[in-house]
């Protein structure tokens, strides 16, 4: 009888620290090149960003070791983190399609999505139907694909937001697709000129984005971590580091 109370006491010991051990495994961050929300610093080559920064502030708060940040295409991480527990991915449009997908800690950023054109194609829309004699560069997965299809538009689907300001330059695709703010982001970093928005179509938040197994607990806590970050100002202090203070989300956006 002894004997069999030392295995199950065994048998529990080693069940809890299996769990102590999956506790303290890292949570495993992916993300883009998607400035300036997130993208590869030239120098380290480490992710960094306004999302970068919030999301590992928050993590240092909530005590949640992380691997460092894995820059890769969005659809491979978007696969890689809806299969794998203990993920996540920044930064996600929280959008109605996606909502059931994944458990939610935000927003860490708003994104408002336009159409770039050529200014001297002087392309004119007043809304997204206008823009179906023209071909759209958009990238895979991206949270406008079904909104742009909704509309029957003709899209040019590439793995890289960067493609897509290359190929309206060369008149390969005649409208691109993108945030506002990572639009002149990278069109500023790669040289672009000629470049002007002719239609704003649609807002979304940001969000970081984790596996839907994630413990519903953990993800409250993280986002009533997050609230007090807003709250003492913390999160504006950081976009005013990159000089984005005016696009720096409310702290009344946290209500989700």
């Amino acid at each position: 009888m002894a004997g069999r109370s030392l295995l199950r006491l065994s048998a529990v010991l080693l069940t809890i620290a299996c769990f102590a051990a999956r506790a303290s495994e890292p949570l495993v961050l992916y993300t883009e090149e998607y400035p300036p929300f997130n993208w590869a610093d030239k120098t380290t080559g480490a992710a960094t960003g306004l999302s970068t920064d919030i999301i590992l502030e928050l993590m240092r708060r909530a005590e949640v070791p992380v691997t460092i940040p894995a820059l890769m295409p969005w659809a491979r991480a978007m696969a890689l983190t809806s299969k794998k527990a203990n993920t996540c991915l920044f930064s996600m449009a929280r959008t109605p399609e996606r909502e059931t997908s994944f458990a939610w800690v935000g927003p860490v950023g708003r994104n408002e999505w336009v159409m770039y054109a050529r200014t001297e194609d002087h392309i004119r829309l007043t809304s997204l139907a206008d823009a179906r004699p023209y071909t759209v560069g958009t990238i895979i997965d991206d949270a406008m694909i079904p909104l742009l299809r909704a509309n029957q538009l003709q899209l040019s689907i590439v793995p890289y937001n960067r493609t897509n300001g290359q190929k309206l330059k060369m008149q390969r695709i005649q409208l691109w697709s993108e945030g506002r703010l990572p639009g002149l982001y990278m069109m500023e970093q790669m040289g672009i000129t000629g470049i002007e928005a002719v239609l704003t179509f649609a807002h979304y938040d940001m969000y970081l984005a984790c596996n839907k197994t994630m413990d519903a607990h953990e993800v409250a806590r993280l986002n009533t971590l997050l609230r007090a970050m807003y709250r003492e100002g913390a999160v504006r202090r950081i976009y005013a580091s990159y000089g984005f203070d005016n696009y720096a989300p409310r702290a009344e956006q946290l209500a989700k």
